[in-house]
């Protein structure tokens, strides 16, 4: 979904948007599918929500993303 998104800026915006708009992944991040989210060419970053509760998860995750 990333990369569709990053596809579809320049054509709704410019290339110099597209190429500095950060693109947030929203859906579920568990300290088992950070590192593979983040690796993603098209995902800056994410949003934590109840994994930030636990800290040994947010420190997964924190590590996941370093």
């Amino acid at each position: 979904m990333s990369a569709a998104i990053r596809t579809e800026l320049p054509q709704l915006f410019s290339s110099n948007i597209a190429a500095t708009t950060r693109i947030l992944y929203g859906g579920p991040v568990k300290a088992n599918n950070a590192f593979e989210l983040l690796q993603q060419e098209d995902v800056d970053s994410t949003s934590l929500s109840g994994a930030s509760l636990d800290a040994a998860e947010l420190d997964s995750i924190v590590t996941a993303a370093t």
